[in-house]
């Protein structure tokens, strides 16, 4: 199956995810969900802003004045570096959070219009990498997403240390949606390689897709503790690539469902029908929900959010 994104005048027919979902769910067990706090909820406000900034073009950006940039729980951020063309190598940027005492790294996700992006996304074979050496060798990495950030993680990873060392810092927060947030799950894991123990590392994700076999969740569920990854309704893209491909999340989810309630699932898949595969079990995922609305209403891929 086809991981399908693509530079289309409209998106592609569902069916073939609705498809590949009734056979993933004969491998996935229903299991726990709680609704969760408005104040956790909230929590998860910053995070929505600093996925869709990812998306805007650098002199939108650059200067931090863009009205995502300016909404109060993250207008203090302080920008050290940024790159990428929006198509071969994804945008990204690094600064540092004061209010939060925090590197933060931000990646751009899938922009539908451009080849580079859809190449990577539907590079759906998995391969061995020694980008991770802690990990198992039967660890295996979606080959799109491991070349893409191969591409860029070396100007990032610079940055970060810059930052780390100049204000003493102990905090990392990776953050990303879509394909951003493959590429942040990916910057999480490398840099919990290559830091001390004493760095906290956090990663944030939005409507990310699964990045690679059982081995790799595994691994990155026990050196990434402190992971969240934010799924919303019916949206294709957290449901792929498929479970019967090879393919497996890690924990972490919190979901929004169709009432809008947001829940903690237990488990790396859960087909509870509060999560996303069980939700697009019993109802055919949809394109639009991949934007959001997320938590504080934060619809990503917005031109208005720059």
């Amino acid at each position: 199956m086809v991981f399908p994104l693509g530079v289309f005048a409209t998106l592609p027919d569902v069916t073939p995810i609705t498809e590949s979902v009734i056979e993933d769910a004969k491998l996935i067990e229903v299991g726990d969900a709680t609704p969760l706090g408005a104040s956790e909820i909230d929590s998860y406000i910053p995070y929505g802003h600093f996925s869709t900034i990812a998306y805007c073009p650098p002199e939108t950006r650059n200067n931090w004045q863009c009205k995502s940039c300016q909404t109060d729980s993250i207008k203090d951020f302080q920008l050290y570096k940024s790159g990428g063309d929006g198509d071969k190598f994804q945008y990204w940027y690094v600064g540092w959070w004061p209010s939060q005492n925090s590197v933060v790294v931000g990646r751009q996700g899938t922009d539908f219009s451009k080849l580079w992006p859809v190449v990577t996304d539907i590079a759906l074979v998995q391969l061995p990498t020694d980008r991770f050496p802690s990990c198992p060798v039967t660890t295996q990495v979606h080959l799109g997403f491991l070349e893409s950030h191969k591409r860029s993680i070396d100007p990032i990873f610079e940055t970060v240390r810059v930052i780390l060392t100049e204000k003493e810092a102990t905090q990392i927060l990776t953050v990303g949606h879509s394909l951003g947030a493959a590429l942040a799950m990916l910057d999480g894991l490398y840099m919990r390689e290559h830091l001390a123990s004493s760095i906290n590392i956090r990663v944030r994700t939005l409507g990310g897709p699964r990045v690679g076999n059982k081995a790799f969740a595994d691994c990155f569920d026990t050196k990434i503790p402190d992971m969240v990854r934010i799924t919303n309704k019916r949206d294709p893209i957290p449901i792929l690539p498929p479970v019967v491909s090879g393919y497996m999340h890690t924990r972490g989810e919190k979901h929004i469902n169709l009432k809008g309630v947001w829940n903690n699932c237990a488990g790396q898949e859960n087909l509870n029908k509060n999560c996303s595969v069980g939700e697009a079990w019993v109802n055919v995922p949809t394109w639009p929900e991949h934007d959001g609305p997320y938590a504080g209403g934060v619809v990503t891929r917005q031109s208005s959010n720059c």
